[in-house]
Formats: structure tokens, C-alpha cells, sequence
């Protein structure tokens, strides 16, 4: 995991950092050149990079030909004039402009400030994810929509885990750094995307698929039990189990109620109150939540209490008053 947080004052070296970051392009500064700043805030996640872009002024940005990968774009403030080939889009808080790797592009924008989040996946995975989705193969470019409505119904899902991943990358060293967090998150936003976003396979993603087995639902239910410290997506845990990533989600509600994410959550908060109650003094609530993937300590304490009907401070303030007791006689 890489990450990188700058600020600087010439054309070349912004043109620079912000290439390697997401593609390489052509910076032209269309402000007064003595007033020119650019900052960026980006992690790259694997095959993912998210990151904050702005500039003082106005400028524009060219590239040719993106190739390896997708690219979005929201303006968290302000308008985007912007294109990917043909198709222009006017991008704004309420609608993010998607690129395509075999189309030029052109972005124009930043006259009043502001901030820019851009979204960059490799081609290889977006379209291998959509592959498992839709259960056909996918061997050319995903001829995607140019254009996504944030304020209603998919789009709005979308953004939704997009700025939870956004939030998340402002610290480096915290619950993103840990693979237990960050690749169900991602293969979310990039499910969110697939589902969200106009493309031909949006019927293949909508139609009914064959539900997994008893058979198959028990190997995922077992994978689970046995390893909940691994970073399990839905599709590593349907290829597990050889069935598709739908199929999967279909049997597991029909032979258990919950999807399997809510099903391994449910493990995660069996193993984090037995660490509770086997909790050496010095650890935290906070940190035994950490550890399987609570990285919402309000969210976790509320479904722990919901589980076990208490808080987990308190089942941690018990055990440790016992442990002092137990030394007190000791002693």
C-alpha cells in the first residue's frame, strides 16, 4: 500500500506527481501561472487508487488513450467540465463522470477551488469482477456509461461506500492498512459501480441465476468458521466453494437468512467477545474491535449489545476486575 500527500507550486512537478498517481497527461494552467498550487491526497490500494486532487485555479487535463484502467471523478464542490471520448459530461457533487480505458480524455475545471475525488481500477479487475457477477465472460472494454446520478437509488449506494473508502484512506497506518477492512470494502465499491453504472450487462447482472446448494452454502459456512481473520470477499469465498459469487449470495440467504458478509460478521463478534473475556489489562475495546474488522467502534458496540446484551466495556471491565481480585487473593 502505497500513499502520498503533496503540495506544490509548479506546473511540471504537479503534472508529475498526479501521473503517477492515476495516468499520465498534458497540464495546462488556465489561471495566473504565479498563483499555480496543486495538493493531492492518494492511496493506492492494490488495484485501486483513491485520492483528493485540487488546484488554485483553473486548468486543464489531457491524456491520451487511459488503457490499463477506469477512472471516476466527483467534484466534491463545483463543476467538472469533462470527457471521455465523444461524451461530455458536466461533473458535480451530484454527478460523478466515468471514463473509459479506450477513449481519450479531457477535464477542465477547478476556476473557484475545491476538491476532486478521483476513483482509479485497473482494467484486469473491474472487468474480471463483472465477469463473476454477471457469470459470462467479459474480453473487451466495458463500454460504461459516462455519466452517474449520486442523489437516487444505485448511484447514490455507490457514493455512499465510495466515501467510506475515501474517509478511510485519510489515515494510512489505521483500519486501512489491514486486509481484513480494506478488500471486502473494495470489492463492494466495485460491485456498487458494476450495478450502478450504465453498460450491456446490466440484464445479465439483473436476471435470476441458479442458488448454490446445501452442499456448496455448507464448504462457504465452513471456510468462514475456520479462517474469520482472513480478508474473505463474497467472490473469493464463492470461488472457494465452486460455485459463482451469486449463486452463492442466493443460496446463503435461502439456507440461512443473512448474506455471507452478515454471516461472518456474526463469527468476527463471536471471536471478539471471547477475546474480550480473555483480555489481558492493557488491551482496549476498541482494539479487540479492530482486530476483526470493527473498524465502526459505535456500529460494533451496538451489535454486540443487541448479541449479548450488554456492552463489550462492560464485559471487559468484569473480566479485568476479576483478574484484579484473582491477584489481590493471590498476593
Amino acid at each position: 500500500m502505497d500513499s502520498i500527500s503533496l503540495q506544490v507550486t509548479d506546473p511540471g512537478q504537479a503534472e508529475e506527481a498526479c501521473g503517477r498517481v492515476y495516468y499520465p497527461h498534458r497540464l495546462t494552467v488556465l489561471h495566473e501561472p504565479s498563483r499555480f498550487a496543486m495538493s493531492l491526497s492518494a492511496l493506492s490500494l492494490g488495484p485501486v487508487a483513491v485520492g483528493l486532487l485540487s488546484y488554485s485555479g483553473e486548468v486543464r487535463l489531457e491524456t491520451a488513450e487511459l488503457e490499463t484502467g477506469y477512472e471516476i471523478n466527483v467534484p466534491l464542490s463545483g463543476q467538472l467540465l469533462t470527457c471521455s471520448g465523444p461524451a461530455e459530461v458536466c461533473a458535480s457533487p451530484g454527478t460523478a463522470a466515468l471514463y473509459r480505458p479506450d477513449r481519450r480524455t479531457r477535464l477542465q475545471g477547478w476556476a473557484d477551488g475545491g476538491q476532486l475525488f478521483g476513483l482509479k481500477i485497473e482494467r484486469h479487475v473491474l472487468e474480471g469482477r463483472l465477469a463473476e457477477l454477471a457469470g459470462a465472460p467479459v474480453r473487451d472494454v466495458i463500454p460504461i456509461g459516462p455519466r452517474l446520478d449520486l442523489r437516487t437509488g444505485a448511484g447514490q449506494r455507490w457514493w455512499i461506500l465510495a466515501r467510506a473508502l475515501a474517509a478511510l484512506t485519510s489515515d494510512p497506518s489505521g483500519p486501512i492498512s489491514e486486509p481484513l477492512v480494506v478488500r471486502p470494502l473494495v470489492e463492494s465499491v466495485l460491485a456498487a459501480l458494476l450495478y450502478a453504472a450504465d453498460h450491456p450487462y446490466r440484464d445479465a447482472l439483473a436476471a435470476s441465476c441458479a442458488r448454490a446448494g446445501p452442499a456448496a452454502v455448507s464448504r462457504a459456512v465452513d471456510l468462514l468458521e475456520a479462517g474469520p481473520e482472513q480478508p474473505w470477499t463474497v467472490g473469493e469465498l464463492a470461488r472457494r466453494a465452486g460455485v459463482s459469487t451469486r449463486a452463492l449470495q442466493y443460496g446463503f440467504a435461502a439456507h440461512t437468512g443473512i448474506s455471507p458478509m452478515a454471516y461472518l460478521r456474526q463469527v468476527r463478534l463471536q471471536r471478539a467477545d471471547a477475546d474480550l473475556r480473555a483480555a489481558r489489562s492493557e488491551e482496549s475495546v476498541a482494539s479487540i474491535a479492530s482486530r476483526w474488522g470493527f473498524t465502526n467502534f459505535g456500529r460494533f458496540a451496538a451489535a454486540y449489545r443487541a448479541r449479548y446484551g450488554r456492552a463489550p466495556s462492560v464485559t471487559l471491565r468484569e473480566v479485568s476486575s476479576a483478574g484484579a481480585r484473582t491477584g489481590s487473593t493471590i498476593g
